[in-house]
Formats: C-alpha cells, sequence, structure tokens
C-alpha cells in the first residue's frame, strides 16, 4: 500500500482549539475517537510525555493500516479498529481516562478517494459504510419503504424534496436496483431544478451515509457511556460539522450538568484563515465539557 501524506488524507480543523481545549497531561490517557490520517493523533501524542497513552479508534481498514504505518515506532499509542462505540470496553480497564477528542464527520480522503461511495462526484458503489459490517446504502435504497426512505432523507438531511425522492426512489428501483454513486446522482438530476442540485445531492448523501453507519446512535451512545470513565478534570472535546450532531453533542451537555461543567457556552468556529486554507473548516463547530469531582 503506497504511502499517503496526512494532508493528503485529512487537514486536521482546528488543530490548536482542539489541543488547548483537551488541556493534555503529560502523563494523562487520552482517546481519538476518529484516527483519519493520524493528525489529531499525532499532536497528541507531541503533548505527551513517555507516560502518556492514546487510544485512537476508526473503523476504516484504511485509516489503520496508514497510521500502522504512521505510528510503527510510537510504543504510546494503541490504534483499535472499530467505530468509537467500542471506546467504553476498550477503555474500562485503561484507568482513568483525562480526555477525549472527537472528530466527527468524514476525512478528505473519504470523500475524495474512497471507493466506497462517500462523495456524489465520483462514480463508486453505493457502499457508505466506514467498516466492512451492516447494511449498505444500497440496500437500504433497495428494501426500505417509501415512508422510510422520506424519514431519511428528511431526519438526516433536513431536504425539503424528501418525500418526492423518496417516491421517485420507490418507482425507480422497480425498473433497476440502485448500485452506485451515479445511480444517486441520477434521481436527483430528474427530478431537482438544476440550481438545487448540489445542496440537494449534498443533503441526501449525508443523510444515507448517517442511516448506514448510525452515526448519531453511536455518538450519542459513546458520549455518555463515557462520561463515568471520565477522571476529574477529564475533558471531552467534540468538533462536529452538522446541526444534528451539534444537538446531540448540546443536549448530552446540558443533561449531565450534575458530572460535567461546560466550557464553551457558545460553539467554536474556524476562523477565516483556516477557512481559506480548507474550505472543509467552515462548518465545524467546537464544543467542550470537563468532568467535575
Amino acid at each position: 500500500m503506497a504511502r499517503l501524506s496526512p494532508e493528503e488524507y485529512h487537514i486536521p480543523v482546528m488543530a490548536d482549539e482542539c489541543l488547548d481545549l483537551l488541556h493534555i497531561r503529560p502523563d494523562g490517557t487520552y482517546a481519538d475517537a476518529t484516527l483519519g490520517g493520524g493528525g489529531h493523533s499525532s499532536l497528541i501524542l507531541a503533548a505527551l510525555g513517555p507516560g502518556g497513552r492514546l487510544f485512537s479508534f476508526d473503523a476504516d481498514d484504511v485509516a489503520i493500516e496508514r497510521c500502522r504505518q504512521r505510528f510503527h515506532d510510537e510504543p504510546r499509542i494503541t490504534l483499535v479498529h472499530a467505530n468509537f462505540d467500542a471506546m467504553p470496553d476498550a477503555m474500562a480497564t485503561a484507568g482513568r481516562v483525562d480526555g477525549i477528542l472527537f472528530d466527527l464527520g468524514v476525512s478528505s480522503y473519504q470523500f475524495d478517494y474512497h471507493a466506497r461511495g462517500f462523495s456524489f462526484r465520483l462514480n463508486a458503489p453505493l457502499d457508505m459504510r466506514f467498516g466492512q459490517e451492516g447494511r449498505t446504502a444500497a440496500d437500504i435504497m433497495n428494501t426500505a419503504s417509501e415512508d422510510e426512505l422520506a424519514r431519511i432523507f428528511f431526519g438526516y438531511g433536513e431536504d425539503p424534496s424528501s418525500r418526492k425522492l423518496a417516491r421517485a426512489a420507490a418507482q425507480r428501483r422497480r425498473l433497476a436496483p440502485f448500485v452506485s454513486t451515479a445511480d444517486m446522482r441520477d434521481l436527483v438530476v430528474q427530478h431537482i431544478p438544476p440550481q438545487h442540485q448540489p445542496k440537494t445531492l449534498a443533503r441526501i448523501f449525508q443523510a444515507l451515509r448517517i442511516a448506514v453507519n448510525d452515526e448519531l446512535g453511536r455518538l450519542e451512545r459513546t458520549l455518555t457511556s463515557m462520561i463515568p470513565l471520565m477522571a476529574p478534570g477529564g475533558r471531552i472535546v467534540v468538533m462536529s460539522y452538522h446541526s444534528l450532531e451539534d444537538r446531540i453533542v448540546k443536549n448530552v451537555f446540558r443533561d449531565n450538568k450534575d458530572t460535567l461543567r461546560i466550557i464553551t457556552r457558545k460553539a467554536i468556529e474556524a476562523g477565516a484563515a483556516e477557512v481559506a486554507t480548507n474550505p472543509r473548516a467552515r462548518s465545524a463547530r467546537l464544543r467542550a465539557a470537563e468532568r467535575v469531582a
């Protein structure tokens, strides 16, 4: 497998802000919930001392293999080939947990190069799984009822044409199953005016990806399960990229106000200079909370 630079995989968003909010202890135990190309993990390792530990999670086999190459001589990091909802079990015996960083969403590599159909700009199998288990986006498109498709498109994509596209999808699959990202593009192009197609495509692909990977359910379960494992003073830092994720983070922090102190009363956004060099930082929202004694 050819080497891929961290910058080609994913440019870490708001890296300085994430590290500041984690407030890393040199001898602490930390988790990177979304390893990706290892950008944030490398920054955490640089702040840790010889006695520090880092557990980094990713269901994507490409991300794990790249980071095995990148961190092959680094004994302080443990790479866990699993979705981050495996974190409570994986870290239950690690002693105190001093900090967790969640960089949610999809990496640049997954959008631009991955052959699992995350982007409507590339023709690829309609898969969208981060790992290799569970139903694919094609499975959903070909078997879900019209009502379920509409709920997915609207609930996870907040798209106003959800009902119209669900009806069209149910009619189209009677003729031929959905197989590729091109099939999804054609569905939108045939039923949505040209000026609205880019946003509709982005919303529908987001909705399918969230449904395939149970992204919102995983996030809520993991945040809630990890709070009791945090050491006093330990921090949970979450970077989300759309309102559905951000709402879950706000609600979990608020619902656990007896054990968490919210550090960011308002979400932190990337500065203009960072957005200019890394456009994907535009939608990022950063929140943090600290476990109290």
